[in-house]
């Protein structure tokens, strides 16, 4: 069994918290893996040092990996650490609010809002996923969804989108898009997807206009940091759409190689 804690930090990790971190994971079976997805660093918390090392700062966005047999017995427990250092997402609707702040702040010119994702019960094909993604971006983001559906078949006919074992990122430059925009569909059942690689669950839609290379740097970054699996790990593990959203936005705001300051983006302290 796995589970996960997504959640901002609003206070740096002390050292008693680290030790409090480490005292708990003793209680259980389960293994626990603590990871800094602005910074890229994770460590075991039952090692101290490599625990500090991780470095938890005021605005950065982790995720707490617990994986075992009593996986959801940690969760519950381990739950109240995370509130104490932060703030949990997966909670309620408020919690899209520090990531969009953030989006707003760093990525203004990017459109990924809480009614650009999507969680499908349902099994799809590839066709039916594509459109369905397609459905999810708003009249400001594209003028024609049969242009855009069928840039993205064209794109797929060259060769499968898909990034690594259960994650796609289909993706069009189109003159039928207005702004470059961001949809996400997790299925709860696998979609084949034409790729050696396997299945995908998660798909990650990008759009962007014809003719306008500025708007394709920072989604460049953003696929050169889905290839890491610090944040696609991540990405998989994610349980709600609040902590998705984030993930995606962290990999926007912070890609690949760059050194956050610790205050650069932080969330609000209260939510």
């Amino acid at each position: 069994m796995l589970r996960e804690l997504t959640f901002y930090c609003h206070r740096h990790l002390t050292i008693p918290q680290a030790r409090q971190l480490r005292k708990l994971a003793g209680l259980f079976r389960s293994k626990l893996l603590l990871v800094n997805l602005t910074r890229r660093q994770q460590a075991d918390p039952e090692q101290l040092l490599a625990l500090l090392t991780v470095a938890a700062s005021h605005g950065d966005l982790c995720q707490l990996v617990i994986e075992g047999p009593d996986a959801e017995l940690a969760h519950m427990v381990f739950t109240s650490w995370v509130t104490d250092l932060g703030h949990q997402l997966g909670q309620r609707r408020a919690d899209f609010t520090p990531t969009l702040v953030r989006l707003a702040r760093f990525q203004p010119d990017i459109c990924f809002t809480p009614a650009m994702l999507r969680i499908s019960r349902e099994s799809l094909d590839k066709a039916s996923a594509l459109s369905s993604l397609v459905a999810l971006l708003p009249d400001s983001t594209q003028r024609d969804p049969d242009a855009l559906l069928a840039a993205l078949n064209a794109r797929e006919a060259i060769a499968s989108t898909m990034m690594r074992t259960g994650l796609a990122m289909p993706h069009a430059v189109s003159e039928s898009v207005r702004q470059p925009a961001l949809a996400l569909l997790w299925s709860a059942q696998e979609i084949e997807w034409g790729s050696a690689l396997g299945s995908a669950q998660l798909l990650l839609l990008m759009v962007a206009p014809k003719g306008n290379r500025e708007c394709l740097k920072p989604l460049a970054r953003l696929v050169q940091s889905l290839l890491d699996p610090c944040i696609s790990d991540a990405l998989l593990r994610a349980s709600s759409d609040s902590a998705r959203h984030a993930i995606v936005a962290e990999a926007l705001i912070h890609p690949a190689g760059s050194t956050p300051g610790t205050d650069s983006a932080s969330p609000p302290s209260s939510v």
